[in-house]
């Protein structure tokens, strides 16, 4: 049971990131902007990609090092 929450809260702490907050936000506005039709969905899907596969890429980088 300590161990889960020790688990829980290295993950807290790691979502907290600047990195994973900018990345939310970024993908949350877009997601605002598509839903009141001030942008397309084409553009949001590029937008968010773009920012889903860097921030995984940039995971799997520092875990190889």
């Amino acid at each position: 049971m300590k161990r889960c929450i020790e688990t829980i809260l290295i993950n807290l702490a790691n979502l907290l990131k600047v990195k994973t907050i900018l990345s939310l936000a970024v993908i949350f506005t877009v997601c605002r902007l598509t839903f009141n039709n001030v942008i397309s969905v084409e553009a949001f899907m590029s937008i968010a990609s773009a920012i889903i596969t860097y921030y995984f890429t940039k995971q799997n980088e520092n875990k190889e090092e």
